[in-house]
């Protein structure tokens, strides 16, 4: 595709000098938009549409699963063997989860009605956004079932239904 129409560029440089020397020198655009050019097909091709939507802890090992749907995008509960978090901040201590007796979490359930309310009050603003009670667990695949149960009931309670496990896909 030749854009100048074949036509060089032709840029006098007069030196700063007092002996007036000229310079002449053409640049051909034609091969910079092609280098341009190339570039950027280069990078829309290395650029992965869809990634890795959620990060997962280093002190962390989830269940391999052979499930082929891909993650979305919602609020993270990580449950190491120590702590829990969501999206990244600690919530409280599984030592602590384990020895109570009611299902329901209150730390947790509090920062969930916060993030349900934040998110209805983002959907009066834009009608296309709305809360969908969606939430993904993360949880080490040696943590006892009554940790998660307590906060899936949690989760259930504030309007979370819609309950994702993370999962890592065997090699």
């Amino acid at each position: 595709m030749n854009m100048n129409n074949g036509k060089d560029y032709t840029f006098h440089v007069v030196s700063a000098s007092r002996k007036k020397r000229e310079t002449h020198f053409a640049l051909k655009l034609t091969s910079m938009i092609d280098m341009f050019t190339i570039l950027l097909v280069f990078l829309l091709k290395s650029y992965s549409a869809e990634g890795q939507i959620m990060s997962v802890s280093p002190d962390l090992q989830l269940p391999q699963s052979t499930a082929q749907k891909a993650p979305q995008t919602t609020s993270i509960i990580a449950i190491t063997q120590n702590d829990i978090l969501l999206d990244g901040h600690k919530i409280g201590t599984v030592d602590r989860i384990m020895r109570t007796k009611d299902n329901l979490i209150k730390a947790l359930e509090n920062e969930l009605k916060q993030k349900r309310r934040l998110s209805e009050k983002v959907s009066e603003l834009h009608s296309d956004i709305i809360f969908t009670g969606k939430i993904s667990i993360q949880a080490d695949k040696e943590l006892p079932y009554l940790v998660i149960k307590k906060i899936m009931f949690t989760c259930g309670r504030v309007g979370y239904n819609d309950i994702m496990l993370a999962v890592s896909k065997p090699d």
